[in-house]
């Protein structure tokens, strides 16, 4: 289990650094809707491309997995904007 964690370390950092310059970026733009729900989509977007690359390179990428990508990813700027 150590062992998987740290070959993946890698791409676990990089995922928790896009979702938390995604997060502060929406958070500088607070009095700006429409430039708060931009970087909750730029940053989905990034999240959803993220998962794909990562499953490539682990040769486990399916189309099953992209649709969970891109349904999570829909399902957290829908929250967002109905949030905001």
């Amino acid at each position: 289990m150590l062992e998987r964690i740290k070959l993946h370390l890698g791409y676990y950092i990089s995922l928790i650094a896009i979702l938390a310059f995604g997060f502060l970026f929406v958070a500088l733009a607070s009095p700006n809707r429409g430039l708060q729900i931009t970087a909750s989509i730029f940053t989905t977007l990034l999240y959803v491309f993220w998962g794909i690359i990562h499953h490539m390179l682990n040769h486990d990428l399916h189309a099953k997995i992209v649709v969970e990508y891109v349904l999570i990813g829909v399902l957290g700027v829908t929250m967002i904007i109905f949030i905001l």
